[in-house]
């Protein structure tokens, strides 16, 4: 791919890749009169409309946009619409932030979190090495992934923390080597001890946030992060907002 060829304009200083995990398994449509996944879809089209706002983030970062449930799947904007990976045209999935117009997302299926996430760390390599090689200026990868529910296999049922071993210890690989910054927002019910073997410092618990504030909050982490940041660091960082937001959201309630 080339440098001009996804839609930045001149003068930007270096490239962020963010790739973004969202679960659309058959939880996230519950419940069946407010179904999570609505909300979800509402957040994500408001947020990036308000992304085009923000020239710092317009400049440098570029998404790819993954969803998981019985099967992986990645956002393709060339038909604008979310394709198994193995379909999808690898030189455009990450698109600049500003260009990003995520399809309707549906709620159906399993919880397949280990598949995703390998999924994502492969991407996520891939394009940091590949911007590396057409010598643009580019940041390590952050990857998140947003669950309401808890990791199961092919059979539908749930993985214990044996499973996530293998995963997990190529999450932190990753970041000891400064390969991506990884992060992990449990919401509405997850399974928050299994979600932290998967990432220890990383797992951050807002049961009852909206989802346009959690957009937000992670887009922050990546927007005041330097590049020689510790991973364990930003890690803090979010956990610090994510439970001063939780604070303030739950005060707010309290006030109602």
């Amino acid at each position: 791919m080339s440098v001009d060829g996804i839609g930045f304009g001149s003068g930007y200083e270096e490239r962020q890749p963010v790739l973004l995990l969202l679960d659309t398994s058959a939880s996230m449509g519950r419940p069946e009169e407010h179904p999570r996944i609505d909300e979800l879809n509402r957040a994500l089209t408001r947020w990036f409309d308000g992304v085009r706002a923000q020239e710092r983030l317009r400049t440098r970062v570029e998404v790819c946009l993954l969803t998981f449930d019985s099967a992986v799947r990645v956002h393709d904007p060339g038909p604008g619409r979310l394709v198994p990976v193995e379909e999808a045209d690898a030189d455009r999935l990450f698109v600049p932030v500003d260009s990003m117009r995520p399809p309707t997302l549906r709620a159906e299926g399993l919880t397949r979190l280990t598949d995703a996430v390998e999924t994502a760390l492969d991407l996520a390599r891939a394009r940091y090495r590949a911007l590396q090689q057409q010598r643009v200026p580019v940041r390590r990868p952050f990857v998140w992934v947003l669950t309401d529910g808890a990791p199961s296999d092919a059979r539908g049922r749930p993985l214990d923390a044996a499973a996530l071993e293998g995963t997990a210890a190529r999450v932190r690989q990753g970041e000891v080597r400064d390969e991506w910054v990884f992060q992990v927002i449990g919401v509405h019910g997850a399974d928050l001890p299994m979600l932290r073997v998967l990432a220890p410092k990383a797992t951050s618990p807002l049961a009852d946030l909206d989802f346009g504030r959690i957009l937000d909050l992670l887009f922050q982490s990546t927007d005041d992060s330097s590049p020689d940041q510790d991973a364990d660091l930003v890690h803090q960082q979010v956990n610090d907002r994510a439970a001063r937001l939780a604070r303030m959201d739950r005060l707010e309630s309290d006030l109602r």
